[in-house]
């Protein structure tokens, strides 16, 4: 792998040499940066017919991300090429030594000329430049073509079905049902991309990305262009369209919340994210009508402009019931084992306009009692200089037992107990609560964001 990489990074820069300065500074670039660049050179060398010197490029681009679609279906279209140029050479050194193709006095060692055979004469040609072969027009699918090769499609269940389904549908530009079925033969086998599309992704991609030029684009449009960046390995841009969808249209968030999903569960999401510029944190646990519930405030500015960012909760992530989202600033997160399965929250954001746009996240997570004995409220992710970094109890006081640790903010509203734990002080150690203490429900209906808000904010304010 070493080798392949300086053998890339060669080819990066035109075989020249280069100081250890540069390469230096190329190594510290994140692995997305590295990888868009490989991908831009690679393609170049591709272009100039330089295929074996391309595909070395973009297997180092495998080597980095073995998901990478893009590379693959860059190194079949170079292979195929390859063979190509190959079988042409052969033609014209064999015209060049014989005079012919193939010479007609060559036999076989299990080959013998005789009445059994018959006669026949080897038939050939001078050797031509290859002319690619003029594309065939698919003739508009019938209706009963499209419903036998649905149904074959459905009973097989194999991407060739699915790919074949797909470019009937094309045949009669119907380009939602031939997304549909060739999203669905991609996910079975993602070699289909090196397939002929028949113009399907170019002609979709391009009449969408006018749309969104003028401005006239709908929400299933910006579906669709997602999906398609998606798979195309533009993952920025995609994610953009995605969230941009769901903001038009409520109705595709559980569509686009599957798809995200996915990307966050996969090795890919390390190319879309970073650790953002936290803020503030503060977190607050509540009990109330029988059920246990984290509310979670942060304020970050995510890096990079970054529309996914990782927020991490001190507690086991099979606890986490449920994951509501309380801010305009989040369309959607979810909840996957993090370090140690602790629960890592990934936070999907709408695009701002701003160069460095500060986000409020609001959660809701619900807890399940009886996978989770005891809650700590410790949050060791932040740096301990970090002012803004609290976690507060809030309950009726009955539930407050003399084992609960004293808080450094302390407040009772008639019944109503408010204990809060200053983490930049105790170096993120926050409380630990036995949740079998907490029974009785909240005395009144109370603002627990503006508490979170609120509460130490003389004792934050005067650490500044």
């Amino acid at each position: 792998m070493f080798f392949s990489f300086m053998a890339a990074a060669a080819l990066l820069v035109g075989f020249g040499p280069r100081s250890y300065s540069d390469l230096a500074e190329y190594k510290r670039l994140p692995e997305e940066t590295r990888i868009s660049r490989l991908h831009a050179a690679a393609e170049d060398l591709y272009r100039r017919r330089r295929y074996e010197d391309a595909i070395l490029v973009f297997d180092t681009i495998l080597a980095l991300d073995k998901s990478d679609l893009k590379s693959k279906l860059w190194i079949a279209k170079a292979r195929t090429e390859i063979s190509k140029e190959q079988n042409e050479l052969i033609k014209q050194e064999r015209f060049r030594k014989y005079g012919h193709l193939i010479p007609k006095d060559q036999i076989y060692d299990n080959w013998h000329w005789g009445p059994s055979v018959g006669h026949f004469e080897i038939r050939y040609s001078e050797p031509k430049p290859y002319v690619r072969p003029v594309r065939k027009v698919r003739p508009a699918a019938s209706d009963a073509e499209i419903a036998e090769a649905d149904k074959k499609a459905e009973k097989s269940g194999t991407a060739d079905d699915y790919f074949e389904l797909a470019m009937m549908n094309w045949s009669r530009k119907d380009a939602e049902k031939a997304l549909k079925a060739y999203f669905k033969a991609v996910a079975l086998d993602s070699e289909v991309l090196a397939r002929d599309d028949e113009m399907l992704l170019m002609t979709v991609s391009s009449e969408v990305e006018a749309r969104i030029n003028s401005g006239k684009v709908a929400a299933a449009e910006y579906l669709d262009s997602g999906k398609l960046l998606m798979i195309q390995g533009d993952l920025k841009r995609a994610v953009s369209h995605l969230v941009k969808a769901v903001e038009l249209d409520s109705k595709l968030k559980q569509e686009v919340s599957d798809i995200l999903l996915t990307l966050v569960e996969s090795p890919q999401i390390e190319l879309l994210t970073a650790p953002p510029e936290v803020l503030g944190f503060r977190q607050a646990y509540v009990f109330d009508k029988e059920s246990d519930t984290v509310y979670v405030k942060v304020t970050l500015i995510p890096k990079k402009r970054g529309q996914i960012v990782p927020i991490d909760i001190t507690m086991a992530a099979d606890a986490a019931k449920k994951i509501d989202v309380k801010s305009k600033d989040v369309v959607m997160a979810f909840g996957i084992p993090g370090v140690d399965n602790a629960l890592r929250i990934w936070a999907i954001l709408p695009e701002k306009e701003e160069e460095f746009a500060e986000y409020e996240v609001k959660l809701a997570i619900n807890i399940d009692r009886n996978i989770l004995n005891y809650l700590d409220l410790s949050n060791y992710s932040l740096s301990v200089e970090q002012p803004d970094n609290w976690s507060f109890v809030i309950g009726s006081e009955f539930n407050f037992s003399k084992d609960l640790l004293k808080g450094e903010y302390e407040k009772n509203l008639e019944g109503l107990q408010i204990t809060g734990y200053h983490l930049s002080v105790s170096e993120g150690r926050g409380p630990m609560l036995l949740l079998s203490n907490f029974k009785e429900p909240l005395p009144r209906k109370i603002d627990i964001w503006k508490l979170i808000e609120t509460g130490g904010e003389g004792i934050t304010s005067n650490l500044f």
